[in-house]
């Protein structure tokens, strides 16, 4: 390409036009996020910002187990949980903030299956097999609404990510539920 005569204010703008272009290029080569201009609505959005509250929660929770149970299945679920499930999150955030989803608002409604400050409490309060077969059971229910929501990503959702996402939460009924279910039934 020819540059002489050109002014090197002009250079210096192709020159970083030219890199922009490069950059956008590499970011979606590597399978980075698109950021704002990515495709999603509304099903989607509602999706994130649910999902994130309950993996907040579930985090929580899974932690809490992982720390007090007293059967080593059920710490090793909590385990689970928390590997699993913060990068899941880190993800939701991520589209949240990309997309400039706003917060939760204070009074605003629980995502399905959220595990309420109450039960938390309760959960905390509890101890030995009543605290294992109580995380399960609060597991299993969370898991269901999770489950919910997820159906209704693919049902409307356009964000393909999400969707991905939400594909693999909506088989929770027919795989974790009744194994949590039935550990909790074992214990007592």
């Amino acid at each position: 390409m020819r540059t002489v005569g050109r002014p090197a204010r002009n250079r210096s703008a192709f020159a970083a036009a030219v890199l922009a272009v490069i950059g956008v290029m590499l970011m979606a080569a590597c399978g980075s996020d698109p950021g704002p201009a990515a495709t999603h609505n509304a099903t989607d959005d509602a999706f994130v910002t649910a999902m994130a509250r309950h993996h907040q929660r579930a985090i929580e929770v899974g932690q809490l187990a992982a720390d007090r149970g007293t059967d080593p299945r059920v710490v090793d679920y909590g385990k689970l949980i928390v590997s699993q499930q913060t990068p899941e999150l880190q993800k939701l955030n991520g589209w949240s903030g990309h997309w400039a989803l706003p917060s939760a608002a204070a009074g605003e409604a629980m995502p399905d299956g959220y595990i309420t400050d109450a039960t938390l409490a309760g959960l905390r309060a509890q101890s030995g097999v009543a605290f294992d077969r109580a995380v399960l059971l609060a597991s299993a229910d969370s898991e269901t609404g999770a489950a919910a929501m997820a159906q209704r990503e693919l049902a409307a959702g356009v964000y393909d990510p999400a969707r991905e996402l939400a594909t693999s939460i909506a088989t929770a009924p027919t795989t974790q539920i009744p194994k949590l279910r039935a550990l909790a039934a074992q214990l007592g």
